[in-house]
């Protein structure tokens, strides 16, 4: 693969009308890479924390204690990343995250005489992946700096298809390398991210460089976030992205063990459905979800997105009632289809939306939340889980019903796709 060398810091910055060349690729490669390393311990976090004799509850706190690290870094590192530049955010979250998975390998390696050591190291791992997790939010930021707004689209649905084969090649990769030996797979997350890392600074060119400003000295004050609150219209869209993610994640983190409970799912057969959903993320967002965007607009697809989720929370409510596999295998592709269409259409709404001076802010707020909706949504439902095994994905199939009803609602102020940022002044205080 051929591409420029990352630029001095005398050059100008790259213009969004002129993209460099190779620019979407190398990000891309760098996010499928991130992906892998993060998927592949995803389906398994639920098993290791049984190893260790962990409830119901503290196995949704494994989720939670991750998102509560990335609540806390996400929008720091979004805000170094406006003032100092994408490419050095991503090497040092990279590297986070290779000492985060080392870590959990040596957690996750044999047996500890003593099972409550076995399950702190393995939260501790979390918790240094969590702190250094700003890669998804940056590379975000760096698709806005390097897009135009009719192009932007296209290029979150990019990062899209790379969670797409992330999670289609990540989760059944861990599900085989953990049937053999419980630590590879998180050795094998450490290697994805040491790749990435390694990408991001042999071939990949900033976008954005140190400018002298008068308020150089104030770049981390609060104020930095007031315009993004009093742009009503940005706000709801990332109160519909919160809610969205918490009842994902309410499903997400209750997964493993209800197909345990029901169905006797081991690693494996979790891990394949996982590549599953990967697979319909990576055709849905790789090309379709692009597409549609220009035929109809993003409205749309915010708004029947959630309505498929809801279906497929249905369905998966039924498996306590009837277990069955081909239940779980079609609620499986349904909900990665709806989250499909609604997460790049609702990115770029937002990036739209957001001043193009504070992309990587927007978008450190928009993880923040999303960190904050992984806090929340492991917490209720495992606590809801203990006491009746169907009642998570009732709950979160009634939160993704609501959210259709939110868009159908916002959506009425931007009649056409032009209108996306009339809608943010008729709705802005």
């Amino acid at each position: 693969m051929s591409v420029d060398p990352p630029p001095q810091l005398d050059e100008a910055p790259l213009s969004p009308q002129q993209p460099p060349r190779g620019a979407l690729r190398t990000i891309f490669l760098i996010v499928l890479c991130d992906l892998l390393g993060f998927s592949v311990i995803i389906p398994l976090l639920p098993f290791w924390a049984r190893k260790y004799h962990a409830s119901d509850f503290e196995v949704g706190l494994l989720f939670s204690v991750y998102s509560i690290c990335q609540l806390v870094g996400s929008p720091i590192l979004g805000l170094i990343s406006d003032r100092f530049g994408r490419r050095p955010v991503l090497i040092a979250s990279q590297i986070g995250s290779v000492l985060g998975f080392i870590l959990l390998g040596i957690a996750t390696h044999g047996n500890w005489a003593s099972p409550g050591l076995g399950l702190l190291l393995v939260y501790v791992s979390r918790v240094i992946d969590g702190l250094s997790g700003g890669n998804i939010s940056t590379a975000q930021a760096y698709i806005s700096d390097v897009t135009t707004e009719e192009t932007r689209t296209k290029g979150m649905g990019m990062l899209g298809a790379a969670f797409g084969i992330g999670f289609t090649i990540g989760p059944a990769i861990g599900g085989v390398l953990g049937h053999f030996d419980p630590s590879w797979p998180a050795f094998a997350a450490a290697l994805c991210s040491a790749v990435a890392c390694f990408q991001t600074w042999r071939f990949l060119q900033e976008s954005r460089f140190h400018k002298e400003s008068e308020e150089a000295e104030a770049w981390l004050h609060p104020s930095r976030f007031l315009p993004i609150i009093r742009n009503h219209a940005l706000l709801q869209m990332l109160l519909i992205f919160f809610f969205s993610m918490m009842a994902f994640v309410m499903m997400e983190s209750t997964f493993a063990i209800y197909l345990n409970d029901k169905l006797s799912f081991d690693e494996l057969h979790v891990g394949l459905l996982f590549a599953l959903a990967g697979t319909m993320i990576a055709i849905v967002q790789g090309g379709l979800v692009g597409r549609l965007s220009r035929k109809v607009g993003e409205w749309p697809l915010v708004i029947v997105g959630p309505l498929f989720v809801t279906a497929a929370m249905l369905m998966l409510a039924q498996i306590n009632v009837h277990p069955l596999v081909w239940l779980v295998v079609v609620a499986t592709i349904t909900n990665a289809t709806g989250r499909s269409l609604q997460t790049p259409a609702l990115s770029s709404l937002i990036s739209h939306t957001a001043d193009r001076n504070l992309q990587g802010t927007t978008f450190g707020l928009f993880h923040m939340l999303g960190s904050l909706a992984r806090v929340v949504g492991p917490i209720i439902a495992t606590g809801v889980y203990t006491h009746h095994h169907a009642g998570p994905y009732l709950i979160a199939g009634s939160i993704t019903a609501a959210m259709a009803a939110w868009s159908i609602y916002l959506r009425a102020a931007a009649p056409t796709r032009g209108a996306d940022r009339a809608v943010s002044v008729a709705t802005s205080g």
